[in-house]
């Protein structure tokens, strides 16, 4: 058995311009660093980062659970399977924090994979080859009247995935569509209600978003009105139902349902989004991962399940405020606007003025 040393930094900070997440601007971000480090250096990293109004967990909850594995090492079997790594780590040390869980697991699949010299895309996914990823970008704009420009800028940029923040106002932010999709007829454009949108306005607006052809609407109403959405022809995804288990089984069991979007943070982890994988691939529905503005240490986390999923759709994983809280780093896994295969060991992540490995 090896042991494996703990220690929590902090980093937080204020934006220079708000991080759109549903109907909120959120301006201040924090981030509970985990460093496992073994007696002869060699170190893994994670990272918590629950988001205020979304996250089912709070940053005071987080750091509480993660406290406890500064109280004693944690003991590990080196030579073990990675995710029989992961069961002994939470049976010496049960957490119940989703994002406690992914700060925790992610830690531990980088130091694996530094441990071994191989990315933890590779540890994970051992008999399946790793195919790249598209990366989608987030419109930040909050007015729909400063959207199109946004999506002129993007598309000018490299971008082909598209996604907005709706519900606020819905004629008016399917206006501001109808001329994004004018100007980019092949945009892949994906849509994201936070189950902000009542049925009856989606009903109402159903025949010009309908029109729009979009790729994705995930979460567009409030749990009990997913019956009166289904019967609109749009191409839902689940989200935050996917916390819900027997309403993410009722959905999917809909045929109606064209994608889970996972978000690690508030899924428990790696072994969490990868059930709901399983879930929903039981019922042919593909999935794909995105963030939660997180830092760097959570979005090279995200590109390798990206990479383990294998997924065709677009990563929601593109850059976002919260990122420049961080000193300046690369993530082996993605270039530009896509998630590739690599040879970095664990999570390819480097900061700069960090020694290579």
């Amino acid at each position: 058995m090896t042991d494996l040393h703990a220690q929590i930094d902090l980093v937080e900070g204020t934006l220079a311009e708000p991080a759109v997440d549903g109907a909120l601007g959120t301006m201040k971000r924090a981030f509970a660093v985990l460093r496992l480090t073994r007696d002869d250096a060699t170190t893994g990293l994670g990272e918590a980062s629950p988001l205020p109004g979304y996250s089912p967990d709070s940053m005071e909850d987080v750091l509480r659970e993660l406290g406890r594995l500064c109280e004693a090492p944690l003991s590990v079997d080196a030579l073990g399977g990675p995710r029989d790594v992961l069961q002994q780590a939470f049976s010496a040390c049960p957490m119940t924090q989703p994002a406690a869980r992914f700060a925790l697991e992610t830690a531990l699949l980088d130091w694996l994979g530094n441990t071994r010299g191989r990315p933890v895309h590779r540890l994970l996914a051992v008999d399946k080859p790793p195919r790249g990823v598209p990366i989608a970008d987030l419109v930040h704009a909050a007015s729909p009247a400063q959207w199109p420009t946004e999506a002129d800028q993007l598309v000018e940029d490299g971008a082909t995935h598209v996604k907005l923040k709706v519900g606020a106002d819905l004629g008016a932010e399917v206006s501001a569509l109808e001329t994004i999709r004018r100007r980019h007829p092949a945009l892949c454009l994906r849509l994201d209600g936070n189950r902000r949108i009542s049925a009856e306005a989606l009903t109402e607006h159903a025949a010009s978003l309908e029109a729009l052809d979009l790729e994705l609407f995930e979460e567009p109403v409030p749990p009990a009105q997913w019956q009166a959405a289904l019967r609109l022809p749009l191409p839902y995804a689940l989200d935050e139902s996917l916390r819900d288990r027997a309403l993410s089984e009722r959905l999917l069991r809909s045929g109606r349902i064209q994608a889970a979007v996972l978000k690690p943070t508030v899924l428990g982890g790696f072994t969490g989004a990868l059930a709901l994988a399983d879930l929903a691939a039981a019922h042919g529905v593909p999935s794909l991962v995105t963030h939660t503005f997180d830092g760097p240490i959570a979005r090279a986390a995200c590109a390798e399940l990206a990479l383990v999923l294998g997924t065709p759709l677009a990563a929601g994983l593109g850059v976002h405020p919260a990122l420049a809280l961080w000193p300046a780093h690369q993530v082996a896994a993605i270039s530009g606007r896509q998630i590739g295969p690599h040879g970095a060991p664990g999570l390819g992540l480097r900061f700069e003025g960090e020694p290579d490995a």
